[in-house]
């Protein structure tokens, strides 16, 4: 079996972060600060501060700082609400040649911009195949899930992939992965449930945070090797330094070729077999809600029951449709009964696991379901866990 390996090379942490700050398009929309700082640059301003305080006036890098306030994210439900969608960062001049971006992206989430955090340990793969994505899981019947399943306490998660680097495609041109995240940001796998080949990113992204107004934190990470290029925009949940939870902007490709794949994700720790003790002892229910991230538009609200006979309920919520399902509960992982989908729904199914510790749950999940006068529905959303008065 095999594992991140943690190695601690922050010489080339530093290289890799400079080049960053030297290629990265940041482009600020709205200011509110004591001095006018309209127009400028403020991420390119507080990146030189950083560098060189004498380079910038300390007033204007203050107001700079204070304007700075932009969440990524799906959606505008609480508490993953994100701002509306900005310009594309990687569509101006020069975007060609930085190491964030080939092509024009298009990728919803909005740039991040604020102070850059020390560099941190790069974690890459030892081997090509990481251990948790061949991990087999058994679940007792008819537990039968689409994509692997998650095991207590173990990283996890779902994405979709596409081809190219939008992010986005007809569902039936979109398919789902395991996703697999190094829990410094720096690197990621996603293993198509499909059988098409593993995508690896490189290996030592730099990673760079902002805050958020709720509990999570803004993570942008990039990196390059050669001619590859890998990229993840997200809101992430962290415990110190080691990520928790995260979810949003995927991709990965090749400048030279032009071959990329991209898509979005929800990823956590699954919650430990303590913690699923805990539940199961208290008859606990969770709730969880919040967008969508393929379709924002979709509103998703599931409920999981931990009493006797473990149980979970949901439903998805579009401007077009609406449809409910509900099944089984082994473990951290949920799966939905055919019996106990809304009238709506003519095939499909919903996978998803409880990830995060206790105080900060998620509910990780993806769904495929073929409505009645909708067709072909594919999306993978991270709600948040909701507190019910």
């Amino acid at each position: 079996m095999t594992k991140f390996a943690e190695t601690k090379i922050m010489g080339r942490s530093k290289q890799i972060l400079a080049s960053l700050i030297l290629a990265m398009p940041w482009h600020i929309t709205t200011v509110a600060a004591a001095e006018d700082v309209s127009g400028v640059d403020c991420a390119a301003v507080l990146e030189s501060y950083a560098a060189n305080p004498k380079a910038v006036p300390k007033s204007v890098a203050d107001a700079c700082q204070q304007a700075i306030n932009i969440a990524p994210g799906a959606g505008s439900a609480a508490p993953l609400a994100a701002a509306p969608i900005a310009a594309d960062p990687c569509s101006g001049a020069g975007a060609q040649s930085s190491v964030q971006c080939w092509g024009p992206w298009q990728a919803p989430p909005q740039p991040l911009a604020g102070p850059i955090l020390a560099a941190q340990d790069l974690t890459p793969f030892d081997e090509p195949r990481p251990e948790l994505l061949a991990l087999e899981v058994d679940p007792p019947p008819p537990f039968d899930p689409p994509v692997t399943p998650c095991a207590p306490g173990l990283p996890c998660g779902f994405a979709t992939v596409v081809t190219g680097t939008q992010n986005v495609a007809p569902a039936e041109e979109t398919v789902f992965a395991r996703f697999d995240l190094a829990q410094d940001g720096s690197q990621f796998v996603v293993d198509p449930a499909n059988g098409d080949a593993e995508i690896e990113s490189v290996s030592g992204m730099s990673t760079l945070y902002t805050a958020r107004p709720d509990q999570f934190e803004n993570m942008r990470a990039a990196g390059a090797d050669g001619d590859l290029r890998s990229r993840l925009v997200a809101r992430v949940l962290r415990q110190g330094q080691d990520i928790q939870i995260s979810g949003d902007v995927w991709a990965h490709g090749n400048t030279a070729t032009g071959d990329a794949n991209s898509g979005f994700y929800a990823w956590g720790i699954a919650a430990t077999q303590a913690d699923l003790d805990a539940l199961t002892n208290l008859g606990a229910t969770l709730n969880f809600s919040g967008p969508m991230s393929v379709d924002n538009s979709t509103a998703a609200n599931i409920s999981l029951s931990y009493a006797a006979t473990p149980s979970w309920t949901g439903n998805w919520t579009n401007p077009a449709y609406a449809f409910s399902a509900g099944g089984n509960v082994s473990g951290a992982n949920f799966l939905s009964d055919p019996a106990q989908f809304s009238t709506n729904v003519q095939d499909g199914f919903v996978q998803g696991a409880l990830v995060g510790p206790a105080g900060s749950r998620a509910a990780a999940h993806i769904i495929e379901v073929t409505l009645d006068g909708q067709g072909l529905i594919r999306d993978v959303g991270l709600l948040a866990e909701s507190v019910v008065p």
